[in-house]
Protein backbone atom coordinates (compact mmCIF):
# COMPACT_ATOMS: atom_id res chain seq x y z
CA UNK A 1 0.00 0.00 0.00
CA UNK A 2 1.23 3.67 -0.72
CA UNK A 3 2.40 5.23 2.43
CA UNK A 4 0.81 8.13 2.06
CA UNK A 5 -2.42 6.13 1.38
CA UNK A 6 -1.31 3.85 4.42
CA UNK A 7 -1.26 7.58 7.31
CA UNK A 8 -4.06 8.30 6.09
CA UNK A 9 -5.95 4.79 6.46
CA UNK A 10 -4.65 4.70 9.93
CA UNK A 11 -5.75 8.21 11.08
CA UNK A 12 -9.07 7.06 9.66
CA UNK A 13 -8.76 3.89 11.66
CA UNK A 14 -8.39 5.88 15.38
CA UNK A 15 -11.60 7.65 14.48
CA UNK A 16 -13.44 5.03 13.03
CA UNK A 17 -16.84 4.17 15.29
CA UNK A 18 -17.18 0.77 16.92
CA UNK A 19 -18.33 -2.24 15.00
CA UNK A 20 -20.75 -4.19 17.80
CA UNK A 21 -20.91 -7.04 15.80
CA UNK A 22 -17.24 -7.46 16.24
CA UNK A 23 -15.49 -9.29 19.40
CA UNK A 24 -12.79 -6.57 19.58
CA UNK A 25 -12.61 -2.42 19.98
CA UNK A 26 -10.34 0.24 20.43
CA UNK A 27 -9.71 2.24 23.85
CA UNK A 28 -8.87 5.33 21.51
CA UNK A 29 -11.64 7.56 20.59
CA UNK A 30 -14.13 5.71 18.68
CA UNK A 31 -11.78 2.29 17.27
CA UNK A 32 -10.68 0.17 14.97
CA UNK A 33 -12.47 -3.37 13.40
CA UNK A 34 -10.32 -6.17 13.39
CA UNK A 35 -10.80 -6.93 9.80
CA UNK A 36 -9.33 -3.71 9.31
CA UNK A 37 -5.98 -4.17 10.96
CA UNK A 38 -5.62 -7.04 8.84
CA UNK A 39 -6.46 -4.61 5.81
CA UNK A 40 -3.42 -3.11 6.76
CA UNK A 41 -1.21 -5.64 7.15
CA UNK A 42 -2.14 -8.28 4.49
CA UNK A 43 -3.21 -10.69 6.18
CA UNK A 44 -6.45 -12.53 7.06
CA UNK A 45 -8.91 -11.57 10.43
CA UNK A 46 -8.05 -14.98 11.52
CA UNK A 47 -4.82 -14.22 11.79
CA UNK A 48 -4.81 -11.29 13.40
CA UNK A 49 -7.12 -13.26 16.06
CA UNK A 50 -4.64 -15.96 16.43
CA UNK A 51 -1.69 -13.53 16.87
CA UNK A 52 -3.68 -11.05 19.43
CA UNK A 53 -4.94 -14.28 21.34
CA UNK A 54 -0.48 -16.77 21.17
CA UNK A 55 -2.69 -19.06 19.14
CA UNK A 56 -2.22 -20.38 15.16
CA UNK A 57 0.94 -21.07 13.35
CA UNK A 58 2.71 -18.01 11.74
CA UNK A 59 6.15 -16.55 11.50
CA UNK A 60 7.39 -14.42 14.86
CA UNK A 61 7.50 -11.39 12.56
CA UNK A 62 3.79 -11.28 11.45
CA UNK A 63 3.03 -11.95 15.01
CA UNK A 64 5.14 -9.22 16.24
CA UNK A 65 3.80 -6.76 13.25
CA UNK A 66 0.26 -7.50 14.39
CA UNK A 67 0.99 -6.80 18.09
CA UNK A 68 3.08 -3.71 17.02
CA UNK A 69 0.27 -2.69 14.83
CA UNK A 70 -2.41 -2.93 17.58
CA UNK A 71 -0.26 -0.79 19.88
CA UNK A 72 -0.20 1.90 17.39
CA UNK A 73 -3.90 1.94 16.90
CA UNK A 74 -4.57 1.76 20.83
CA UNK A 75 -6.27 -1.56 19.32
CA UNK A 76 -7.19 -4.20 22.33
CA UNK A 77 -9.64 -7.43 22.46
CA UNK A 78 -13.44 -6.70 23.31
CA UNK A 79 -14.02 -8.98 26.42
CA UNK A 80 -17.53 -10.03 26.23
CA UNK A 81 -16.96 -10.98 23.25
CA UNK A 82 -13.77 -12.87 24.23
CA UNK A 83 -15.57 -14.51 26.96
CA UNK A 84 -18.36 -14.94 24.78
CA UNK A 85 -16.07 -17.20 22.71
CA UNK A 86 -13.46 -18.79 25.52
CA UNK A 87 -16.43 -19.14 28.02
CA UNK A 88 -13.94 -17.24 30.97
CA UNK A 89 -14.76 -13.84 32.36
CA UNK A 90 -11.32 -13.49 33.47
CA UNK A 91 -12.99 -12.07 36.42
CA UNK A 92 -12.95 -13.60 40.26
CA UNK A 93 -16.12 -12.37 42.36
CA UNK A 94 -15.38 -11.85 46.01
CA UNK A 95 -18.57 -11.73 48.63
CA UNK A 96 -18.34 -10.71 51.85
CA UNK A 97 -21.27 -10.89 54.93
CA UNK A 98 -22.88 -8.75 56.07
CA UNK A 99 -21.73 -5.52 53.85
CA UNK A 100 -18.85 -4.52 51.63
CA UNK A 101 -19.31 -1.03 53.49
CA UNK A 102 -18.23 -2.61 56.61
CA UNK A 103 -15.78 -4.60 54.89
CA UNK A 104 -13.59 -1.65 54.08
CA UNK A 105 -13.40 -0.06 57.86
CA UNK A 106 -12.63 -3.83 58.82
CA UNK A 107 -8.47 -3.54 58.08
CA UNK A 108 -8.44 -7.94 58.93
CA UNK A 109 -10.67 -8.29 55.63
CA UNK A 110 -8.99 -5.07 53.89
CA UNK A 111 -5.41 -6.23 53.89
CA UNK A 112 -6.96 -9.88 52.98
CA UNK A 113 -8.36 -7.84 49.81
CA UNK A 114 -4.96 -6.45 49.10
CA UNK A 115 -3.11 -9.52 48.71
CA UNK A 116 -6.30 -11.08 46.35
CA UNK A 117 -6.27 -7.39 44.08
CA UNK A 118 -2.75 -7.91 43.55
CA UNK A 119 -2.01 -11.64 42.99
CA UNK A 120 -5.18 -11.81 40.64
CA UNK A 121 -4.35 -8.50 39.14
CA UNK A 122 -1.14 -10.03 37.94
CA UNK A 123 -2.51 -13.14 36.60
CA UNK A 124 -4.38 -10.94 34.48
CA UNK A 125 -7.81 -11.24 36.27
CA UNK A 126 -10.36 -8.69 37.63
CA UNK A 127 -11.82 -8.78 41.25
CA UNK A 128 -15.90 -8.03 40.86
CA UNK A 129 -17.55 -7.36 44.15
CA UNK A 130 -20.70 -9.31 44.47
CA UNK A 131 -23.17 -6.85 46.27
CA UNK A 132 -26.21 -7.98 45.04
CA UNK A 133 -27.74 -11.22 46.29
CA UNK A 134 -30.43 -13.22 44.16
CA UNK A 135 -33.94 -13.84 46.44
CA UNK A 136 -32.50 -17.26 47.32
CA UNK A 137 -29.44 -15.95 48.26
CA UNK A 138 -27.11 -16.81 45.67
CA UNK A 139 -24.77 -13.84 44.80
CA UNK A 140 -26.42 -12.28 41.57
CA UNK A 141 -22.60 -12.32 40.03
CA UNK A 142 -22.29 -16.19 39.99
CA UNK A 143 -26.17 -16.58 38.05
CA UNK A 144 -25.66 -14.36 35.50
CA UNK A 145 -22.03 -15.40 34.67
CA UNK A 146 -20.05 -12.79 35.30
CA UNK A 147 -17.14 -14.45 37.28
CA UNK A 148 -14.72 -17.62 36.47
CA UNK A 149 -14.59 -18.24 40.51
CA UNK A 150 -15.89 -16.85 44.07
CA UNK A 151 -13.66 -15.91 47.25
CA UNK A 152 -15.91 -16.56 50.41
CA UNK A 153 -14.71 -13.66 52.74
CA UNK A 154 -16.62 -16.24 55.28
CA UNK A 155 -15.70 -14.11 58.54
CA UNK A 156 -19.30 -14.22 59.64
CA UNK A 157 -20.89 -16.53 57.40
CA UNK A 158 -23.89 -18.30 58.48
CA UNK A 159 -24.31 -22.14 58.20
CA UNK A 160 -27.97 -20.92 55.77
CA UNK A 161 -25.55 -19.27 53.47
CA UNK A 162 -23.36 -21.77 53.60
CA UNK A 163 -26.04 -24.25 52.33
CA UNK A 164 -27.03 -21.36 49.52
CA UNK A 165 -23.69 -21.89 48.41
CA UNK A 166 -23.39 -25.36 48.02
CA UNK A 167 -25.68 -24.86 44.61
CA UNK A 168 -22.71 -22.24 43.21
CA UNK A 169 -21.86 -23.76 39.65
CA UNK A 170 -18.28 -21.72 39.95
CA UNK A 171 -15.83 -22.97 41.73
CA UNK A 172 -15.46 -21.33 45.46
CA UNK A 173 -12.81 -20.85 47.69
CA UNK A 174 -13.65 -19.97 51.47
CA UNK A 175 -11.76 -17.79 53.14
CA UNK A 176 -11.45 -17.06 56.57
CA UNK A 177 -13.43 -19.96 57.44
CA UNK A 178 -13.98 -23.82 56.88
CA UNK A 179 -16.94 -26.11 57.13
CA UNK A 180 -16.00 -29.90 57.03
CA UNK A 181 -19.01 -31.09 55.07
CA UNK A 182 -18.14 -28.47 52.21
CA UNK A 183 -16.52 -29.33 49.05
CA UNK A 184 -14.59 -26.23 48.05
CA UNK A 185 -11.26 -25.33 48.95
CA UNK A 186 -10.75 -23.00 52.26
CA UNK A 187 -7.89 -21.04 54.00
CA UNK A 188 -7.59 -20.51 57.34
CA UNK A 189 -5.44 -18.83 60.24
CA UNK A 190 -3.87 -21.80 62.64
CA UNK A 191 -6.52 -20.07 65.93
CA UNK A 192 -5.85 -23.27 67.55
CA UNK A 193 -2.08 -23.14 67.38
CA UNK A 194 -2.21 -19.63 68.35
CA UNK A 195 -4.71 -20.12 71.25
CA UNK A 196 -2.39 -22.27 72.93
CA UNK A 197 0.62 -20.13 72.10
CA UNK A 198 -1.42 -17.61 74.37
CA UNK A 199 -1.87 -20.17 77.20
CA UNK A 200 1.35 -20.99 77.17
CA UNK A 201 2.89 -17.33 77.34
CA UNK A 202 0.07 -16.55 80.19
CA UNK A 203 1.45 -19.23 82.17
CA UNK A 204 5.25 -18.93 81.79
CA UNK A 205 4.47 -15.39 82.94
CA UNK A 206 2.74 -16.95 86.31
CA UNK A 207 -0.65 -16.10 85.59
CA UNK A 208 -3.21 -19.38 87.32
CA UNK A 209 -6.30 -16.95 87.08
CA UNK A 210 -6.89 -16.20 83.42
CA UNK A 211 -10.09 -16.02 81.72
CA UNK A 212 -11.53 -15.69 78.07
CA UNK A 213 -13.67 -13.63 76.18
CA UNK A 214 -15.02 -14.15 72.83
CA UNK A 215 -18.40 -13.57 70.67
CA UNK A 216 -21.53 -16.11 70.51
CA UNK A 217 -21.41 -16.74 67.03
CA UNK A 218 -20.59 -19.90 66.01
CA UNK A 219 -17.47 -18.77 63.89
CA UNK A 220 -15.13 -21.82 62.97
CA UNK A 221 -11.97 -19.08 63.78
CA UNK A 222 -13.97 -18.12 67.26
CA UNK A 223 -14.59 -21.66 67.98
CA UNK A 224 -10.51 -22.75 66.75
CA UNK A 225 -8.99 -19.98 69.10
CA UNK A 226 -11.08 -20.96 72.06
CA UNK A 227 -10.64 -24.76 71.58
CA UNK A 228 -6.46 -23.97 71.46
CA UNK A 229 -6.32 -21.75 74.89
CA UNK A 230 -8.13 -24.10 76.57
CA UNK A 231 -5.64 -26.93 75.62
CA UNK A 232 -3.17 -25.07 76.45
CA UNK A 233 -3.75 -24.56 79.77
CA UNK A 234 -4.43 -28.05 80.19
CA UNK A 235 -0.92 -29.01 78.91
CA UNK A 236 0.49 -26.16 81.08
CA UNK A 237 -1.21 -28.11 83.99
CA UNK A 238 -4.36 -25.97 84.55
CA UNK A 239 -7.39 -27.81 84.96
CA UNK A 240 -9.65 -24.74 83.84
CA UNK A 241 -13.38 -25.43 82.11
CA UNK A 242 -14.58 -23.40 79.60
CA UNK A 243 -17.77 -23.03 81.85
CA UNK A 244 -15.85 -21.14 84.40
CA UNK A 245 -13.06 -19.45 82.21
CA UNK A 246 -14.86 -18.21 78.98
CA UNK A 247 -17.16 -15.67 78.78
CA UNK A 248 -19.77 -15.60 75.55
CA UNK A 249 -20.64 -12.24 74.47
CA UNK A 250 -22.87 -10.66 71.73
CA UNK A 251 -20.42 -7.41 71.74
CA UNK A 252 -17.22 -5.64 73.24
CA UNK A 253 -19.10 -3.74 75.61
CA UNK A 254 -20.78 -7.11 76.86
CA UNK A 255 -17.35 -8.53 77.60
CA UNK A 256 -16.28 -5.55 79.53
CA UNK A 257 -19.23 -5.37 81.93
CA UNK A 258 -18.78 -9.30 82.22
CA UNK A 259 -14.91 -8.75 83.23
CA UNK A 260 -15.29 -5.64 85.57
CA UNK A 261 -17.77 -7.83 87.13
CA UNK A 262 -15.40 -10.97 87.87
CA UNK A 263 -12.43 -8.73 89.04
CA UNK A 264 -14.56 -7.92 91.99
CA UNK A 265 -14.92 -11.60 92.66
CA UNK A 266 -12.85 -13.13 95.21
CA UNK A 267 -10.93 -15.23 92.65
CA UNK A 268 -10.75 -12.64 90.04
CA UNK A 269 -8.52 -13.28 87.04
CA UNK A 270 -5.15 -11.81 86.48
CA UNK A 271 -5.49 -11.84 82.95
CA UNK A 272 -7.81 -12.05 79.86
CA UNK A 273 -7.35 -13.49 76.46
CA UNK A 274 -9.94 -10.97 74.06
CA UNK A 275 -10.59 -13.37 71.17
CA UNK A 276 -9.41 -10.51 68.65
CA UNK A 277 -7.56 -7.30 69.32
CA UNK A 278 -10.63 -4.39 68.77
CA UNK A 279 -12.10 -6.49 72.11
CA UNK A 280 -8.81 -6.78 73.70
CA UNK A 281 -8.65 -2.95 72.73
CA UNK A 282 -11.74 -2.13 74.03
CA UNK A 283 -11.25 -4.04 76.99
CA UNK A 284 -8.07 -2.05 77.82
CA UNK A 285 -10.01 1.49 77.26
CA UNK A 286 -12.70 -0.45 80.18
CA UNK A 287 -10.34 -1.12 82.62
CA UNK A 288 -8.37 2.43 82.47
CA UNK A 289 -11.73 4.08 82.75
CA UNK A 290 -12.57 2.03 85.56
CA UNK A 291 -8.96 3.08 87.43
CA UNK A 292 -7.12 -0.75 86.56
CA UNK A 293 -4.23 -0.87 85.32
CA UNK A 294 -2.68 -2.73 82.26
CA UNK A 295 -0.88 -4.99 82.81
CA UNK A 296 -0.20 -4.12 87.03
CA UNK A 297 -4.26 -5.07 88.13
CA UNK A 298 -4.58 -7.31 84.94
CA UNK A 299 -2.71 -8.72 81.76
CA UNK A 300 -4.63 -8.30 78.60
CA UNK A 301 -3.87 -10.01 75.21
CA UNK A 302 -5.68 -10.19 71.93
CA UNK A 303 -5.19 -12.10 68.48
CA UNK A 304 -4.86 -10.54 64.59
CA UNK A 305 -2.12 -8.07 65.31
CA UNK A 306 -3.96 -4.89 63.95
CA UNK A 307 -2.29 -1.68 63.17
CA UNK A 308 -4.07 -0.37 66.58
CA UNK A 309 -2.26 -2.95 68.75
CA UNK A 310 1.30 -1.93 68.53
CA UNK A 311 -0.22 1.57 68.92
CA UNK A 312 -1.67 1.12 72.00
CA UNK A 313 -0.49 2.08 75.19
CA UNK A 314 0.57 -0.07 76.75
CA UNK A 315 1.59 -1.66 73.55
CA UNK A 316 -0.79 -4.64 72.72
CA UNK A 317 0.38 -8.48 73.07
CA UNK A 318 -1.53 -10.62 70.61
CA UNK A 319 -1.23 -13.40 67.84
CA UNK A 320 0.02 -12.20 64.83
CA UNK A 321 -1.18 -13.37 61.33
CA UNK A 322 -0.02 -12.23 57.41
CA UNK A 323 -3.42 -10.93 56.25
CA UNK A 324 -1.82 -9.65 52.97
CA UNK A 325 -0.02 -13.39 52.57
CA UNK A 326 -4.11 -14.99 53.70
CA UNK A 327 -5.09 -13.18 50.37
CA UNK A 328 -2.40 -13.81 48.09
CA UNK A 329 -2.34 -16.96 48.71
CA UNK A 330 -6.27 -18.22 48.33
CA UNK A 331 -6.16 -16.19 44.85
CA UNK A 332 -3.21 -18.90 44.07
CA UNK A 333 -5.40 -21.36 45.78
CA UNK A 334 -8.58 -20.02 43.25
CA UNK A 335 -5.69 -19.63 40.22
CA UNK A 336 -4.66 -23.55 40.90
CA UNK A 337 -8.18 -25.15 40.79
CA UNK A 338 -8.90 -22.83 37.60
CA UNK A 339 -6.48 -24.48 35.84
CA UNK A 340 -7.14 -27.44 37.06
CA UNK A 341 -10.91 -28.34 38.13
CA UNK A 342 -10.58 -31.81 38.71
CA UNK A 343 -7.97 -31.78 41.22
CA UNK A 344 -8.34 -32.14 45.12
CA UNK A 345 -10.03 -30.29 47.83
CA UNK A 346 -7.16 -28.03 49.26
CA UNK A 347 -7.93 -26.45 53.26
CA UNK A 348 -4.79 -24.40 53.83
CA UNK A 349 -3.58 -23.51 57.08
CA UNK A 350 -1.86 -20.42 57.72
CA UNK A 351 0.42 -19.96 60.52
CA UNK A 352 0.21 -17.52 63.59
CA UNK A 353 2.71 -16.23 66.42
CA UNK A 354 2.61 -14.87 69.31
CA UNK A 355 3.87 -10.88 69.32
CA UNK A 356 4.86 -10.14 72.65
CA UNK A 357 4.53 -6.49 73.84
CA UNK A 358 4.02 -4.52 76.89
CA UNK A 359 0.10 -5.55 78.31
CA UNK A 360 0.83 -8.83 79.86
CA UNK A 361 2.98 -8.68 83.37
CA UNK A 362 4.93 -11.12 85.10
CA UNK A 363 3.42 -12.28 88.29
Amino acid sequence: MNPALLKRTESKLVKATVDSHTPYMSISQGGAKLRDIAELLGCSVATVSNAINGRGRMSEDMRQQILDKCAKLHFVPNSAGRSLRLQKTDAVGVIYAPSFAELFGNVFYARIMEGLAETFGEAGLDLVLGNRRDPDGMPSIVRQGKVDALVVLAGVFTSGEYEVLRQCPAPLCIVDGYVRSFEADSLTSDGFGGGQQVAEHLFQQGHRRVLMTAYRAPLYNIEQRIAGFFSGLRTCGLDVSESEALIRVDDDQEAADELLLRLQSDHAPTAVFAVNDTMALHLMAALEQAGLRVPEDVSVVGFDDDPAAARARPALTTVGLKKRDIGAVSARMVLERLSAPNKSIVHQVQPTKLVVRDSVSRR
